[in-house]
């Protein structure tokens, strides 16, 4: 029998706590970090995307996660009242 690691993706509204975190993606997108509310995405615990909800652009690590990670902001971001 092979086991396989379980990835949990976690989209959740960004957090005070978040905001270093935020912030250091804003750096790797060489853009001003967000300073209004987020959705963020998580991969295993570990924030890899951002989405500022004011329209400002997304941030993620320059990764094929991280690009999928977007898209799954993006959508969830449109279901939201």
């Amino acid at each position: 029998m092979f086991s396989s690691p379980v990835t949990r993706v976690t989209l959740r509204y960004g957090a005070a706590a978040d905001r270093g975190r935020i912030r250091e993606l804003a750096e790797l997108e060489s853009t001003p970090a967000p300073v209004g509310p987020t959705l963020v995405a998580e991969i295993d615990g570990r924030l890899l995307a951002a989405l500022p909800l004011d329209g400002g652009a997304p941030l993620a690590e320059r990764s094929d996660r991280g690009a999928g990670l977007v898209d799954l902001l993006q959508l969830r971001a449109t279901q939201l009242p």
